[in-house]
């Protein structure tokens, strides 16, 4: 209990720095502004069964209410699973960096915390700032869609875990990152590489692999596919889960979920033999 109620200090301590940078509330912000869209901007008025007449800034036509529906929350999850990661790498990057820099870190290690603690609290507390962002954008705009049709699509909401659980996994390499080269540039290019290789490899794997020269190059390719977070397959899934689609297999999840869980230990290893 007391460990825990230590590193609650430290997640809370994170979630104020956030706050004064203002990263998290230009994300709450954005959030706010698509609530307020569907709220004001999006009419609903239900014609017979799943049929209605919507109307959207005035323009109106009859549409499937169903269809409309899931489309919309398709498109938001896309939307929160891309803007959102991207968005929460930039507002939590310089998170571990900070951390280390001369004044800061000193004064955390010289408090009643073991280092497992200090670190642990910093990377919670920057899932915090991308949990809290997810749920307050992704359940709100299902409430209002919702209350506003009538029509309560829940696979929708499988978005929450999805996204939070991905970013969990890029966050565990950008802190290792950050760590290693106290560098809030080099966390963000490294995530977006990740992102980048990840989209490249995944669909187009196969058509690569024929283009090279070398059985050598097939390997260290495999290798780098094997060793980043499935952030591509993941979105897939994501959308799948959302459209109510069949899921062709797990792996990708679990695969991804033991890189992080992976580079979150070593973090923890390099950070608990760090002189400071």
């Amino acid at each position: 209990m007391k460990r825990f109620i230590k590193i609650w200090a430290i997640i809370t301590h994170t979630f104020r720095e956030s706050l004064a940078k203002k990263t998290f509330i230009v994300f709450f912000a954005l959030s706010t502004i698509t609530h307020l869209f569907f709220l004001f901007a999006l009419n609903v008025d239900a014609i017979d069964g799943a049929m209605a007449m919507v109307q959207i800034f005035g323009s109106a036509q009859e549409l499937d209410i169903h269809k409309m529906i899931i489309a919309i929350e398709s498109g938001i999850a896309i939307l929160v699973f891309i803007g959102g990661i991207f968005l929460s790498i930039f507002a939590t990057a310089s998170l571990v960096p900070s951390m280390l820099e001369k004044g800061n870190i000193e004064i955390l290690i010289s408090k009643p915390l073991t280092r497992t603690e200090i670190f642990l609290g910093r990377y919670l507390g920057a899932q915090s700032i991308m949990a809290f962002n997810v749920i307050y954008l992704v359940a709100g705009s299902w409430l209002i869609l919702s209350m506003k049709t009538g029509f309560w699509y829940s696979p929708y909401l499988y978005t929450i875990p999805m996204v939070i659980i991905v970013f969990a996994i890029i966050y565990s390499l950008m802190a290792l990152v950050g760590l290693i080269t106290r560098s809030t540039g080099v966390s963000v290019m490294i995530a977006y590489a990740v992102l980048f290789f990840s989209a490249l490899l995944a669909p187009q794997k196969d058509k690569i692999y024929a283009l090279l020269s070398s059985k050598i190059y097939n390997y260290i390719l495999e290798g780098i596919y094997h060793a980043i977070p499935k952030t591509y397959e993941l979105g897939k899934l994501n959308f799948s889960l959302v459209r109510g689609e069949n899921i062709d297999g797990w792996s990708a999840l679990w695969t991804s979920c033991l890189v992080g869980a992976t580079m979150l230990s070593l973090s923890i290893f390099v950070f608990s033999r760090k002189d400071f």
